[in-house]
């Protein structure tokens, strides 16, 4: 299945990715600037048919229009599993020190391993994700001046 395009379509998501682009202060243009670009204009046709097919359209495009809650989910996915990891790398420290795993109190992971993490499945932007109902609800909080994100160990 597809979408009818015409040039002007493909010229006029070209200009959205560069006015998407612009709008985050970048000059040039990134997969996710084309990937909004797309969304807008899948969004737009899909949602100009009748309801019979705008449903048909919008289940047969649904990979193509993702969601804040797809990335803020996935960004979870990602965090949950570097704080596993420095959990048990603590916990291995502290029973070297013949020290008891009721120690740790608060794990720190590094923002900027998180980015790292984030851009490597084209998500440039965590800072969005680390202000949201989803990350506080997690348990998460940010030290933008430390650049850590913490959470405090049970």
């Amino acid at each position: 299945g597809g979408v009818p395009i015409a040039v002007r379509h493909i010229e006029s998501m070209m200009r959205m990715a560069e006015a998407h682009a612009k709008m985050h202060l970048r000059e040039h243009v990134r997969d996710d600037d084309m990937d909004a670009a797309v969304r807008m204009m899948l969004n737009s046709f899909i949602h100009a048919q009748k309801f019979s097919v705008r449903r048909a359209l919008e289940r047969s495009f649904r990979k193509f229009i993702s969601s804040t809650e797809d990335r803020a989910h996935l960004l979870l996915h990602i965090l949950q599993e570097m704080f596993r990891k420095e959990q048990m790398y603590q916990t291995i420290r502290l029973r070297q020190r013949n020290e008891t795993e009721e120690a740790l109190g608060v794990l720190e992971v590094p923002v900027d391993d998180l980015e790292s993490r984030a851009r490597e499945r084209r998500i440039y932007n965590v800072h969005e994700f680390c202000r949201s109902s989803a990350f506080a609800e997690a348990g998460y909080q940010l030290n933008e001046g430390r650049g850590l994100i913490s959470r405090i160990i049970s």
